[in-house]
């Protein structure tokens, strides 16, 4: 009986708790775990020191501060650094790292004749001031950002205004805009401009792109719903956190972080910084640009009118023809429900309709197949007017693509498993725990930016530095610079970090007065590239000391050899060929596609109406940065060379080599277009003589004359070339000669000089840098 009594009172205890009723509006319960003392240890979440320089064997070969750190873990280790590099190899090297293009001859030229001690330092800071710097360093921070022109997902719509973000970004970089305000601007600027006219401050509100930068649904329901709202703010929390804080508090979006000290409540409570945050497009447009546009709009509307009438005439028959195709492959039951009449169909009948909608739909390709050659001569013509016009067309009013602030701000609640249907408890806008105990309570995203940047912050100056050190070095003093975390690596010179990012945000080396200013990220640039550390040879043979203590250079006893990314290796191919077109800034570009592209991505509609294409065609030859970024359709020859996805943040670009690359280099119609175009400059430049042609193109290319092997190789490679050519050009063969030569060029010489050039684009001289 007792067993029994024992078994029944749990039961009934059970029974009765369960029967207690819980109120509807009251959610589930939430409790932070608590700190541990070895969380707030962990040397991220510690405050920065700035230690003293340490004392150095060879003090001679100690150039600036960093050197110092440098050479104190190579002596330590036994190790002696490498001999400086050659004044080649450095011009090129910090032209690559500091503006993402190759030297041109004429600059190698003055900088190898410049016999002054400071030659470098006067180099650095030329290539700091050019307007070419910030375009390659917004690069580095849209990649972490993960820009681009279109939403993503399965529609993947264009954002016509996203590009003022990314010439935000460039301006900053080159205006040399302290990183603190930079920050700020981009956090919180639209609560900086309020109360101004947008068109007086116009970079405060294109600032907060930012939070816009992530990929955004907008197939499926409203966009305003609530689960589609959650992801807007998943967004911008999880790139802010990437970005600024180099912490995976994404992790922290379902359950508290498993490794790091973040909790589900410090997850949602940065989320409530932006509650009240949401997309807004800004006019920036002034009253004259406002009542100009539609007059526009009408001139070319009306203009074009009758040109798509006719276009429509011309396919109408051609449409009923495909159609009539599709529909005579159906099955007899199928034809006979198309053939009824809709009000008389029976209910059988409109199912087999609505089944076969999807076979009977087809493609633009597929009337252009369809067309005879007179018909489609005749379109031809049509749609290359109707090209001409709509690329006439007024772009959009100017607006920043922008975010702003609601005036009532929703409540924000913690979220079981980041489900919005599982709300837990309310809660209000915190710092993260673990950076900042006790604080005064923050109300808005202007509060979020200053503790950002505040020195109680123990993260934001490390993670910038370690990011300007990463693209100098090949590899950050963090080798995880978006995860500063447990499950992070450690850093390699800790202490070096800390005085970095302690010289950051409170200068003391060095100082030009007037010009540097505290956060101000330049003259970390010039720290690093002026160090010995960073002019130290690669091209060296490694000691077995050094091959055993550090094989992976870790400890920097030489220099990192570097690939270039793919944008720099289309740029550089450019610069070489002379077609770069260096404008800088405006709307993203649209190059034409590979026929591969078209037929992959266009279905449901044709081209030319999907991409139009830029109409200046010296837009096409513009930098890489200013192609337009579409999520789902990245361009061949920069995809192969491992050009982020932008789904997610890219803090590390992959490094990869497969053999698409190699037939896209050799093949590839870049890189055959810009072959023929750098042997016509070639020409115009040089002159008809094979041996002048072949030292300018070799320093055009590599920055060097050519050896004497390299020399004859490539005297002999011309003249047996052109023999093979010559002939398919007398049997009217395509050869694809260059276009624009002088008068009384060989053809056949010229094309050989074009394959030349190719082979040096395909060479590792060129595609990497040393």
């Amino acid at each position: 009986m007792q067993r029994v009594l024992t078994f029944i009172t749990p039961l009934v205890l059970l029974v009765a708790v369960c029967a207690i009723p819980v109120r509807a509006d009251e959610p589930p319960r939430y409790k932070d775990p608590e700190l541990t003392p070895a969380a707030k240890r962990h040397w991220s979440f510690v405050p920065p020191v700035r230690s003293p320089l340490p004392a150095v064997k060879d003090a001679a070969w100690v150039r600036t501060p960093v050197d110092a750190f440098v050479l104190a873990r190579l002596e330590a280790a036994g190790l002696k650094p490498a001999p400086q590099a050659d004044k080649l190899t450095l011009i090129r090297r910090v032209t690559f790292d500091l503006t993402g293009l190759p030297p041109t001859p004429a600059e190698i030229d003055a900088f190898l004749n410049d016999q002054s001690p400071t030659a470098y330092e006067t180099l650095v800071d030329r290539l700091l001031a050019s307007p070419h710097y910030g375009e390659r360093w917004a690069q580095h921070w849209l990649d972490v950002m993960r820009y681009a022109d279109s939403n993503g997902y399965e529609a993947d719509s264009d954002r016509p205004q996203a590009w003022r973000y990314r010439d935000y970004v460039v301006r900053s970089f080159n205006a040399d805009k302290p990183y603190d305000q930079f920050v700020t601007e981009q956090v919180a600027g639209d609560l900086l401009a309020t109360g101004k006219d947008p068109r007086e401050v116009p970079d405060l509100w294109v600032a907060t792109g930012i939070h816009r930068c992530g990929p955004v649904h907008r197939v499926s329901g409203n966009v305003n719903s609530e689960e589609n709202r959650q992801e807007a703010m998943t967004e911008m929390v999880n790139g802010l956190g990437s970005a600024v804080l180099g912490l995976t508090v994404g992790c922290a979006r379902c359950h508290d972080h498993k490794f790091d000290p973040v909790s589900l409540g410090d997850y949602y409570r940065l989320q409530a910084f932006f509650a009240g945050t949401f997309y807004q497009d800004v006019d920036l447009a002034t009253p004259e640009e406002k009542a100009e546009l539609p007059k526009k709009m009408l001139e070319v509307s009306i203009k074009l009118a009758p040109i798509k009438k006719q276009i429509a005439e011309i396919e109408a028959p051609y449409h009923a023809k495909v159609r009539d195709a599709k529909k005579a492959r159906l099955d007899p039951e199928t034809r006979a429900a198309l053939d009824a009449d809709p009000k008389v169909r029976t209910a059988e009948q409109k199912k087999l309709v609505t089944a076969a909608a999807p076979s009977l739909k087809f493609a633009w390709d597929e009337i252009l197949a369809a067309l005879s050659p007179e018909d489609r001569a005749k379109r031809d013509v049509l749609k290359e007017q109707q090209t001409a016009l709509e690329a006439t067309l007024p772009g959009l009013p100017p607006q920043a693509w922008s975010v702003s602030e609601e005036k009532s701000t929703p409540p924000t609640y913690v979220l079981r498993r980041g489900d919005v249907r599982k709300k837990s408890i309310s809660v209000s806008p915190a710092y993260l725990r673990v950076i900042v105990g006790s604080t005064p309570q923050p109300k808005n995203r202007l509060d979020l930016a200053k503790w950002l940047v505040s020195t109680e912050n123990t993260l934001t100056a490390r993670v910038i530095v370690n990011r300007l050190w990463q693209h100098h070095f090949g590899r950050g003093i963090v080798a995880t610079p978006n995860d500063y975390g447990t499950r992070g690596e450690s850093p390699t010179h800790p202490e070096l970090l800390d005085w970095l990012a302690k010289e950051l945000v409170e200068p003391t080396w060095g100082i030009k007065p007037g010009v540097d200013r505290p956060w101000a990220m330049k003259r970390i640039h010039r720290l690093m590239v002026t160090s010995a550390t960073y002019r130290q040879a690669g091209r060296v043979t490694p000691s077995a000391e050094a091959t055993k203590v550090d094989p992976g250079n870790k400890l920097l006893w030489r220099a990192n050899r570097q690939r270039l990314d793919a944008e720099s290796t289309r740029d550089a191919m450019l610069v070489a060929a002379g077609t770069l077109t260096r404008d800088v800034g405006g709307a993203s570009v649209k190059v034409p596609l590979e026929p591969e592209v078209y037929d992959l991505i266009f279905t449901e509609g044709e081209p030319t109406g999907l991409w139009p294409v830029t109409t200046d065609p010296k837009q096409h030859t513009r930098r890489s940065l200013y192609l337009f970024v579409k999520r789902n359709v990245r361009l061949p020859n920069l995809e192969a060379f491992d050009q982020p996805d932008t789904l997610n943040s890219c803090a590390v670009r992959s490094v990869s080599t497969f053999a698409p690359q190699a037939l896209i280099l050799m093949n590839g119609p870049f890189a055959q277009e810009q072959s023929k175009a750098m042997a016509a400059e070639l020409y115009r430049s040089a002159g008809p003589s094979p041996d002048v042609q072949l030292t300018a193109l070799y320093r055009r290319a590599l920055g060097r004359p050519p050896r004497d092997d390299e020399r004859q190789a490539g005297l002999v490679f011309l003249k047996e070339q052109a023999a093979l050519i010559r002939p398919r050009l007398l049997a009217r063969l395509p050869v694809g000669i260059p276009q624009d030569l002088p008068v009384g060029t060989d053809p056949a010489a010229a094309r050989a000089l074009a394959d030349l050039c190719l082979v040096l684009f395909n060479t590792n001289e060129f595609v990497y840098v040393p």
